[in-house]
């Protein structure tokens, strides 16, 4: 691609707006982009026009247009590229410099904002490839060989490597050629190299696609989601052509498809947090199945090693595939990669010789009548080094099948060792092209120790300064103004995902509201019991008091039978916040243990278990930890340099739910802010824990905020400071969700003297002691909780006590009684009933806990009843492009230029706005805001235009197509989303005790006081590894 085929023209409009014209020597026609809307002209009108217009920009190609807000939209052009050869006589390219021009007027934000400069770093970093055509030619680098020969019913790419995909979709909804205007892009690695056979030419490819429906870096992407994509999926093809014959082999790599984390802090730590296995379940097998479906047989390849963090999730991996019954046929290869070349770099062929069967049955795909009939898929941790070395073997022995079957052999045997040499040299490169994209460093050879320990030392950096950015780029240009859209968030927990993403209509909905709205209509409801409590815990200096050491007292708290029968507390989702966990001392400010997070975790288990299979039957299904999160604090990024321990204190907030609920929980993530010290030490400060429970969104939020009777102005502070900070994946925020449940130790006092909170207390006048509420009074004024409920204070306040005593504090300071404990509430869609709100008597805090039963109906989308609702709605809205065409009787070659305001006049007086319009024949096309007011416009058909018995004829641009195609399409989507629908999310779990398996805990901490018996995960449990050990085998 030698020449710029595209140059880029803008004018600013009378009424202040811009217009962008697009020229392309590629197309015939030009395109007109202005106030959000998109029509072709043809090249005489447009040359004619371009007069007018003054040149901004040219490149080489265009990706699309990107909306970083509903306002603010760019047009992606490629200014530079790198030729990296040519395919099926299509030029390849990799992107080495992207702009973004503004569509907007007088609009500095290309320059100025930080998110475009962002992202066009990110897509100018040279990982993004796309085909130029030559001579008619058009290859999709989305597609592999083989599946662009068995391509499906849309001959649509492949959604999961085209990068530029929401780019295109304005394109789309305007009808306009996508093919025509875009190229596809994907992200990865395109390596070709070519070799002389005689008198002959052969190429060899080694093409990487780096999957975009789960992607990210290093430390902020891993594991699987609940749709079953994984972190780092890539797809990686060994392509040769000779001879008018082309064949393929495809291997794929991804990480453990677990719900699993690994925080990116310490050079070389390998801590892993894991999440019950029971919640990986589903999202596992939906992820073979997909696998299934596009590659066919499985073979699964797991590299990861001996050490602590990997054995742990080595072994949950082999389990969840052993658990599984739908996918009892994968088979399932371990190998230590680490320790097996260790002792000889030979030993790796060792595994080639166990998979070598596998290979010869899955084949390859060859042009001339053969077809690969599965795939291997190989995972290290990060799925780069030891991955990379693997599938270059597998690579090098599919090589010689190929060569064989294209008749390369019966040439001289060095040109096979020079395909060898070359295919080989391609795997090194290709290792290095995916370890940038994922870990900012090249891939780590094992070849120079000085070398890999220096790339170790720079992804460290990388992975803690540069990837917050880097990720943000990620999701923006995935997204654009949708990412943290809290209605597009809606409707997306709303609707089966493949429904949203099948087309452009939803990203491109005018009026996302018009679904959402129908939310209570298009859902069953599915009622929940729901605990919430919180406790100071005083830094749990006598949680090994003889009177506390059997946890019998913790019955009071979560099971209050003297208040409520044991139907009234059969629970199916309970949350727990501590504070001051850990004693605020010195050396706890500088290594903190998680002792105590664990005893109190396991406290709570064995009181629920307890009262499970005390007062109900043997079947009612076991609880497991849904999450276990405790604040943590790095003093600062240099301390890794040192491998400083950092220090977890004060705020912990456990959850646990019913297993058979399970299926029902998605998108689970957790965020966190800290305040203590103006944020520089974890004492203070707030732990969230959010999910989608089926359709309804649901935050949890535990609390410490500042201490001092005075400190009201602290407090608040504290409370805005997690409500803006707190931010969780996909730019979700606290009050972007459906129900809020906020608890902690608030610190508000009551704004009395000290004698006069008692006596009210003694005369048991709550009511008048609640008017002197710093909570209830900053609240009222509209500074804190906007939006919150809390029950009645019909309980004496919580703090501060004497530990062991029913008395108020007696020491000298003789702090004044207060509610500093509580329990709030956010109910967006009136789904929450307070059943009742209190204290309990435990006492060997200074501070008296406090709980809320409440009973919460969730909403549960049902496609039987919303499939009608969204077709009703989709008409209502009408068609996508807007686009009206209006025609005047008499005047059937051209259309009357003189009469255009008329009608642009009539079009206002309806209310209604014009973004664009042209000529053609004897036609004026117009392009109205959304397809509702292309709806009121059709009221103008009929009219007569001045005094000259003209009449208007008003349709719109798919009269013939429209609803009826729109439907259409909606219906085969609708198909599959209700095959998604039928493999329900609440089949029965795996009864794991049935099982009975056992694996005894190991110390991930040395020296660790392990009290009462209680072992140490190998896996930081976080999120609560006790549920794995239940069933992982010894």
């Amino acid at each position: 691609m030698s020449l710029r085929n595209v140059r880029i023209y803008r004018k600013i409009l009378g009424n202040g707006t811009s217009s962008t014209l697009v020229d392309s020597s590629a197309n015939e026609d030009f395109l007109l982009l202005q106030c959000g809307g998109m029509l072709t002209i043809g090249k005489d009108v447009g040359n004619s026009l371009k007069q007018q217009y003054t040149k901004v920009s040219d490149g080489y190609a265009l990706l699309g247009i990107h909306k970083i807000s509903k306002d603010e939209h760019f047009l992606v052009v490629v200014k530079s590229v790198l030729s990296v050869g040519q395919l099926f006589n299509c030029d390849l390219h990799k992107i080495t410099n992207v702009q973004f021009v503004s569509l907007n007027v007088l609009s500095n934000t290309e320059q100025i904002d930080a998110r475009i400069v962002e992202m066009q770093k990110f897509l100018s970093a040279g990982i993004f490839y796309f085909a130029g055509s030559n001579k008619g030619s058009n290859y999709d680098l989305t597609h592999s060989l083989q599946r662009k020969q068995t391509i499906g019913e849309f001959g649509q790419s492949d959604f999961r490597f085209y990068w530029n995909r929401t780019l295109s979709f304005p394109f789309e909804r305007f009808g306009v050629p996508i093919d025509d205007w875009l190229v596809k892009c994907i992200c990865g690695s395109v390596l070709v190299r070519t070799i002389y056979v005689g008198h002959r030419t052969a190429k060899v490819a080694l093409i990487s696609r780096l999957s975009c429906d789960y992607v990210g870096t290093r430390f902020n992407v891993r594991g699987i989601n609940d749709d079953g994509n994984v972190a780092n999926f890539v797809e990686t093809e060994q392509l040769l052509t000779f001879e008018e014959k082309d064949c393929s082999y495809v291997q794929v790599r991804g990480s453990v498809p677990l719900f699993w984390e690994q925080p990116g802090i310490n050079v070389g730590s390998h801590t892993i947090k894991l999440k019950p296995l029971e919640f990986s379940m589903f999202a596992m097998e939906r992820h073979y199945s997909f696998l299934k479906q596009f590659y066919g047989d499985l073979l699964s390849v797991n590299l990861l090693g001996s050490k602590k963090g990997e054995r742990s999730l080595s072994t949950a991996f082999q389990t969840a595939i052993n658990l599984s019954k739908l996918h009892s046929d994968v088979r399932f290869v371990s190998f230590d990669y680490h320790a097996e070349v260790k002792q000889s770099k030979e030993n790796a062929k060792r595994l080639i010789s166990e998979i070598d069967s596998f290979i010869d049955h899955c084949s390859f795909f060859f042009s001339h009548g053969s077809f690969q009939k599965g795939v291997i898929r190989t995972n290290c941790l990060d799925c780069l080094d030891r991955t990379n070395c693997v599938q270059t073997l597998i690579g090098m022995r599919a090589l010689l099948a190929q060569l064989n079957i294209l008749g390369v052999e019966q040439f001289k045997a060095n040109i096979v060792l020079r395909f060898e040499e070359v295919v080989r040299d391609l795997w090194q490169k290709n290792g290095d092209n995916c370890s940038v994209i994922y870990a900012g460093t090249g891939a780590l050879e094992g070849k120079s120790k000085l070398k890999d320990a220096s790339r170790s030392f720079v992804r460290t950096i990388q992975n803690n300064l540069m990837d917050t950015s880097k990720q943000e780029s990620i999701d923006l240009l995935l997204l654009g103004c949708l990412f943290g859209d809290d209605k597009f968030d809606k409707l997306s927990n709303l609707l089966p995902p493949y429904l949203m993403k099948s087309s452009s209509y939803f990203f491109e909905c005018p009026s996302i509201e018009s679904f959402v709205e129908q939310e209570k209509e298009m859902c069953r409801s599915k009622s929940l019991r729901v605990f919430v409590g919180t406790w100071n815990v005083n830094g749990g200096k006598n949680i090994y008091n003889v009177a506390f050491k059997e946890n019998h007292s913790l019955d009071l708290w979560l099971y209050p039978l003297a208040l409520l029968d044991a139907d009234a507390l059969n629970f199916d989702l309970i949350a727990v916040g501590f504070e001051e966990i850990v004693d605020l001392n010195a050396s706890n400010l500088v290594k903190a243990s998680t002792t105590n997070q664990r005893i109190w975790r396991d406290g709570l288990k064995r009181v629920i278990d307890r009262f499970q299979s005390t007062h109900f039957s043997a079947e009612n299904d076991k609880f497991v930890v849904l999450a276990c999160e405790q604040l943590v604090h790095f003093p600062s990024f240099f301390a890794t340099f040192t491998f400083c321990v950092p220090f977890l204190v004060g705020v912990c907030l456990v959850l646990f739910i019913r297993a058979s609920l399970l299926g029902s929980v998605r998108d689970l993530a957790i965020g966190d802010v800290k305040t203590g010290m103006g944020g520089a030490t974890g004492n203070k400060g707030s732990v969230a824990v959010r999910m989608t429970f089926n359709s309804t969104s649901i935050c949890f939020v535990c609390s410490h905020f500042a201490a001092g009777q005075n400190e009201v102005i602290a407090r608040n502070s504290d409370y805005q400071t997690a409500l803006k900070k707190i931010r969780f994946p996909m730019g979700r925020t606290i009050m972007s969700h459906d129900i809020v449940f906020w608890l902690g130790d608030f610190n508000y006092r009551i704004s009395l003297p000290g004698d006069d909170v008692k006596n009210a207390i003694q005369s048991n006048t709550f009511a008048i002691l609640s008017g002197f509420d710093q909570l209830t009074q900053q609240k009222e004024a509209g500074n804190i909780f906007a939006q919150f409920s809390e029950g009645p204070l019909h309980f004496a306040p919580t703090y501060k006590y004497d530990t062991f005593s029913d008395d108020y504090d007696t020491s000298d300071k003789c702090r004044s009684p207060a509610w500093t404990d509580r329990i709030l509430w956010m109910d967006s869609n009136n789904l929450v009933q307070l059943i009742y709100y209190g204290r309990s008597e435990l006492k060997t805090s200074d501070h008296r806990p406090v709980f809320a039963i409440f009973e919460l109906n969730s909403l549960k989308f049902e496609l039987p009843k919303a499939e009608p609702l969204l077709k009703d709605t989709i008409i209502s809205l009408g068609p996508p492009d807007s686009t009206i065409i209006c025609s005047v009787s008499g005047h059937s070659n051209a259309f009357p230029q003189h009469l255009c305001n008329a009608i642009f006049s009539k079009i206002y007086e309806l209310g209604i706005t014009i973004l664009v319009s042209k000529l053609e024949g004897p036609f004026l096309h117009v392009q109205l805001a959304n397809g509702m007011d292309a709806l009121m416009a059709l009221s103008m058909d009929g009219v007569e235009l001045g005094n000259n018995d003209l009449r208007l004829a008003v349709t719109l641009a798919f009269s013939g197509q429209w609803p009826d195609s729109l439907v259409a399409n909606f219906e085969k989507y609708l198909r599959i989303a209700r095959a998604e629908f039928v493999q329900s999310r609440e089949e029965k779990p795996v009864e794991w005790a049935a099982l009975n398996l056992n694996m005894a805990e190991e110390s991930d901490e040395e020296g660790d006081e392990q009290p009462n018996g209680i072992g140490c995960s190998s896996v930081q449990d976080d999120f609560a590894l006790i549920d794995i050990s239940d069933i992982v085998p010894k």
